[in-house]
């Protein structure tokens, strides 16, 4: 039997046994805290942005987001996944990084950066795991996780200041993502919850999660 992707068709415990093969509490709890960095900036960013998109989400939305109370962005932050992107797939990218990581490091806005600190170093982390954790928790191709391990551990913040720029929500312009995930954490259910961590896993298999890292049904 091929190994397969998660799929429109698979059943919730279905998409928790790929999660569960992958991603330890430990790893869980990470991506956790960092969706919830993301989510709080995302909000705050929002009351100041007078009007404008936030990190490519749509302003409905980051007002949404913005509006959230503390349980509800726990619950939006507890997906197997990371609710931003920081060009985790790009191989170019982080290729580029790993040569020039020894240069100066830049300046940046202080929040911004802290939150890019965070993601280079789980992205980092993760790189060194398996290749399915690391599609399934960042939506990194094997291209793109070979260029991260070759990152060294000294040059991270460097890496940080350099991808800054990249940082933006995860499927931001998708048009059930957000909306599902912002339903599913101000009026949680099981079955809400359930099914945009498998849309989730869905749009991660679509973007080039390897179809070989996924565990046999």
């Amino acid at each position: 039997m091929q190994a397969r992707q998660p799929g429109v068709h698979d059943s919730p415990s279905a998409s928790a046994s790929v999660v569960r093969a992958a991603l330890d509490d430990r790893v869980l709890g990470a991506i956790r805290q960092a969706n919830l960095s993301f989510l709080a900036l995302a909000g705050a960013r929002a009351v100041v942005a007078g009007g404008k998109p936030v990190f490519g989400l749509a302003v409905a939305l980051a007002v949404r987001i913005a509006r959230l109370d503390a349980a509800a962005r726990a619950a939006a932050a507890s997906c197997p996944y990371t609710l931003f992107d920081l060009a985790f797939d790009d191989a170019r990218f982080w290729r580029s990084v790993v040569v020039d990581a020894h240069a100066p490091t830049l300046g940046s806005i202080a929040d911004e950066a802290t939150l890019a600190r965070t993601a280079v170093f789980l992205g980092w982390h993760l790189a060194q795991s398996n290749e399915l954790t690391a599609a399934l928790a960042l939506g990194m191709t094997p291209m793109a996780r070979e260029a991260w391990r070759g990152l060294p551990l000294s040059a991270l913040d460097r890496a940080a200041m350099a991808a800054l720029p990249r940082l933006e929500a995860r499927w931001g312009a998708h048009a059930r993502f957000w909306p599902k995930l912002l339903d599913a954490a101000s009026e949680p259910s099981g079955a809400r919850v359930e099914a945009v961590r498998l849309l989730g896993l869905q749009l991660l298999a679509a973007g080039g999660m390897p179809a070989s890292a996924v565990p046999k049904a």
